[in-house]
């Protein structure tokens, strides 16, 4: 995948980090946008396009990553990416497994099996942010606590979409109605949406939390980025707060004086932090 196309991917999809990546050298924009692209692709495979040859690419992708074969384009660009980077190869490995997971019908059981989803389609991103920095493994984990609670905060945006494609990323301990019922909900299962996306934002503040507490790992800018990108993706907690956690209203976006807002005091408070007080590392994830 060419630079340009890795870019203009980014700047399709990723309305959060795209314009964060700004901040970045241009060495680094570019490795952060093909990371982004590659990632993108392979969750389009599964998502978008579902189809039995998709399935099969996957698969193939898969193999070519565990083999060290480059018989596929994806599989020999992520191998050229994260060359001598071990952690993040094996982390998108672990992408593709999440996202084959994905395909078909999804309902999910309970916080444990949400926990691992998350995991596997966007914990594993904030671990190949870290390993595409050479940070230290021991801040994998809070790497991979912010991209599962980026998750959360999409799969409780999305709850009327993703249930009209069949898929229930609520956790049936909190919400046991069908996509089908989730699409139009009686007056019990709207109750039920309410407090399982109450209970689910809830998780990922303490996600957001956590990840916060490793940015210091980074690289200067790219800490930056990652913060402003974070604290954009958080506003949508905000927004379905003040819906009465509601998402069936309308699909949930944050106002672009929001965005500036939430960016500015993102970055400030980067910046301001005390570069005296280490990072906090994590020895093992924090499932709940």
């Amino acid at each position: 995948m060419t630079e340009g196309e890795a870019q203009a991917i980014m700047d399709r999809h990723a309305r959060s980090f795209a314009p964060a990546a700004r901040l970045l050298r241009r060495a680094d924009r570019q490795r952060v946008a093909q990371l982004y692209a590659l990632c993108r692709t392979v969750d389009d495979l599964a998502d978008e396009d579902g189809s039995a040859d998709a399935v099969r690419r996957l698969a193939r992708i898969h193999a070519a990553l565990r083999l060290g074969s480059d018989c596929d384009p994806i599989a020999r660009d992520v191998q050229i990416l994260f060359a001598g980077r071990v952690d993040g190869l094996a982390a998108f490995g672990d992408l593709i497994a999440g996202v084959r997971g994905d395909l078909g019908r999804v309902e999910i059981a309970d916080m444990d099996a949400l926990d691992a989803y998350a995991h596997a389609v966007a914990g594993t991103v904030g671990i190949m942010m870290a390993s595409l920095f050479d940070v230290p493994r021991a801040f994998h984990a809070r790497a991979a606590d912010l991209g599962k609670a980026m998750q959360l905060t999409n799969i409780c945006r999305d709850v009327a979409g993703d249930a009209l494609a069949g898929r229930r990323y609520l956790p049936s301990t909190l919400c046991p109605a069908s996509p089908a019922e989730i699409a139009a909900p009686t007056p019990r299962v709207a109750t039920d949406i309410r407090h399982a996306v109450t209970v689910l934002l809830a998780r990922s503040e303490d996600l957001y939390a956590s990840g916060h507490r490793g940015l210091h790992a980074l690289p200067p800018r790219v800490r930056v980025s990652v913060a402003i990108a974070a604290s954009l993706y958080r506003g949508i907690n905000g927004v379905l707060r003040d819906r009465g956690f509601d998402p069936m209203v309308a699909r949930a976006y944050v106002p672009a004086p929001r965005k500036l807002r939430l960016a500015v005091g993102a970055g400030i408070g980067v910046i301001r932090r005390n570069d005296g007080h280490p990072a906090a590392p994590m020895q093992e994830n924090t499932r709940a």
